[in-house]
This record gives C-alpha cells, sequence and structure tokens, in this order.
C-alpha cells in the first residue's frame, strides 16, 4: 500500500463522494486550519522602541488635557428614574 501524508488523506476523504456527507464535512472542517491562513494581529516596529511611543503619546494626552476648558454654567436638576411597572393583564398583580 503506498503511503499517504495525513493532508492528502483528508482532502481524498472530503473529495470522495461516495461518503456519508458528514464524513465529508468532518475531513473538510479538520483540514480547514492546514489549507487557509487565520487572521492574526501583527505589529510593526520601527526604530523607535515602543517605550519612546508610549512617552509621546502620554504627552500628547497631557498636553490636550491642559488645552481643554470646562464649560461652565448651571448643572442640571439630577432626574429621578424609577424602575417601570410591568403592564400586565392579571389583576392580582395590579397595584393600586
Amino acid at each position: 500500500m503506498k503511503e499517504i501524508d495525513p493532508l492528502n488523506f483528508l482532502k481524498a476523504v472530503y473529495m470522495n463522494a461516495d461518503l456519508p456527507l458528514s464524513v465529508r464535512m468532518r475531513a473538510a472542517i479538520e483540514l480547514m486550519p492546514y489549507t487557509y491562513a487565520k487572521l492574526a494581529v501583527v505589529a510593526q516596529v520601527s526604530e523607535q522602541g515602543l517605550a519612546e511611543l508610549l512617552d509621546r503619546r502620554l504627552k500628547r494626552v497631557r498636553m490636550m488635557e491642559t488645552n481643554t476648558r470646562m464649560i461652565e454654567g448651571p448643572r442640571p436638576e439630577p432626574v429621578d428614574v424609577r424602575p417601570s411597572v410591568p403592564i400586565t393583564n392579571d389583576r392580582r398583580y395590579r397595584r393600586f
């Protein structure tokens, strides 16, 4: 018998129309991670280190905080929020 690698074996299984669909689907599902690449996060690192980049971002955030002005004016009245009463057609559960 000719030796076959596992990937080609699974490919032959899901391509075989004589096998039940459930078997073919399972073979295709098992083979999928080895056939198609997964999406991944890629970090691009330049000459500057991560610490230098973080320091620049923090400096920019501090500058933005000092440049913002608070809007002055009357404070709004607090709103009284009460839970809503569930609507029911049964008179036993109504509140009067």
